[in-house]
């Protein structure tokens, strides 16, 4: 008999959708029987996918972008509990013999309480076991009133506090179910029976974590859209390429700004909006489109701009490209110290965007040593195999 996955996906995100679709197309249909849950945002990511459907409620998109912004917890205490009596009656309805959730973080309590195995599938960058690192902050409101120089420092002596802070909600509701605490927001987006990083070590190590942890490699997902009518043209021009996609939650405003930055220094910008709006520029050398094949795009490309995440980053990285990100929460700020740290790439938070500054970084990343970096990176990432790692997982979850 067929044994029973099913996929979470909080779909606050298109990367927590996309993560666990290209993980769900892995799997070995004569031996699993596949249920994918979302709320049906970011349909593009599940397209063809052979899977039933399980319809849940997320918060939307620009709820938890407007959180992050000012720096709130993602959930209330009220939703929290909320979101584990729907996963409770979605286990129940379903049965899986095991679930995958994607930073669906009240299945950590729906999960035990239902008897079913749990995997959580995060970043190693956030595991409680990640090397130490000196922190830097997000683009927050004090940040710009303060200057970044110090509030980096504040932030730093700041965050176990916030950290704690930002577990108030989750350990209201564990305590209701008789859970005990997590202690920190890196135990709370780590919270899995067995915990899936979808990185590589050489890139975001940890230290000592135990046996329940596994990297997998990346997990990046490129839209399954045709190649604009435009793309033989962009790719005929000889001067070099940069593919600029923000993403779902990257600063999309800043887009005209980042466009005008390459543009001054002689880039083809091949610019993927997804789906946030539609923007046009009269210059000859700027090809737009909401989707892209991002895998085709980065390979395209000299230089890609992103927003940070490790999805796009990671992206640029498979096709040995370096990457220059425009942060904004501080996912993306911690995923891109791990790339900054092994050169192939570099940061700056949005509100630290500047003309001038940009085209510097631009120029420095089309130099050699970036690209070398972002070749290594590359070869590190071929030799990982999610597939097989996922499913030698499930074999052992499933005794």
């Amino acid at each position: 008999m067929k044994k029973k996955i099913l996929f979470v996906a909080e779909a606050v995100s298109l990367a927590h959708v996309a993560r666990p679709s290209v993980l769900a197309r892995m799997l070995d249909r004569e031996r699993y029987e596949l249920v994918f849950a979302s709320n049906g945002q970011y349909a593009l990511c599940t397209e063809g996918l052979d899977a039933e459907r399980y319809a849940i409620d997320s918060i939307s998109a620009a709820t938890f972008l407007q959180r992050l912004a000012v720096g709130d917890p993602v959930y209330t205490e009220r939703e929290l509990a909320e979101y584990v009596e729907a996963d409770l009656r979605m286990l129940k309805t379903v049965r899986p013999d095991v679930v995958i959730g994607d930073f669906r973080l009240s299945l950590s309590i729906a999960a035990r309480l239902s008897g079913v195995h749990l995997m959580s599938l995060c970043n190693a960058y956030w595991s409680p076991y990640a090397r130490e690192t000196t922190m830097m902050a997000p683009d927050l409101p004090m940040a710009r009133l303060l200057g970044f120089p110090l509030f980096d420092q504040i932030f730093r002596l700041a965050w176990p506090l916030a950290s704690r802070y930002h577990c108030r909600a989750i350990n209201k509701v564990r305590q209701r179910y008789g859970l005990g605490k997590v202690e920190s927001l890196r135990h709370y987006y780590c919270d899995g029976d067995t915990v899936l990083y979808a990185d590589t070590e050489s890139l975001a190590p940890t230290v000592d974590r135990p046996a329940s942890h596994h990297y997998i490699g990346p997990v990046v997902w490129s839209p399954d859209v045709a190649l604009p009518a435009w793309w033989g043209a962009a790719l005929a021009d000889p001067r070099p390429r940069v593919y600029i996609s923000l993403g779902s939650t990257g600063a999309v405003d800043m887009l005209p700004a980042i466009i005008e930055a390459c543009v001054a220094e002689d880039f083809v910008c091949l610019v993927a909006t997804a789906g946030r709006g539609a923007f046009g520029s009269d210059s000859p050398q700027v090809f737009c489109a909401s989707f892209l094949p991002g895998n085709l795009a980065a390979e395209a490309a000299d230089l890609v701009i992103c927003n940070g995440g490790s999805p796009s980053s990671h992206q640029a990285l498979m096709a040995g490209t370096p990457v220059l990100s425009v942060c904004s929460n501080l996912d993306q700020v911690l995923n891109m110290g791990t790339i900054t740290r092994a050169g192939a790439g570099l940061m700056m938070r949005a509100s630290e965007f500047k003309f001038s500054r940009a085209r510097l970084a631009l120029l420095s990343l089309i130099q050699t040593g970036f690209r070398q970096a972002a070749r290594k990176i590359q070869e590190d990432f071929e030799g990982n195999d999610p597939e097989r790692v996922i499913s030698s997982l499930l074999d052992r979850a499933l005794g």
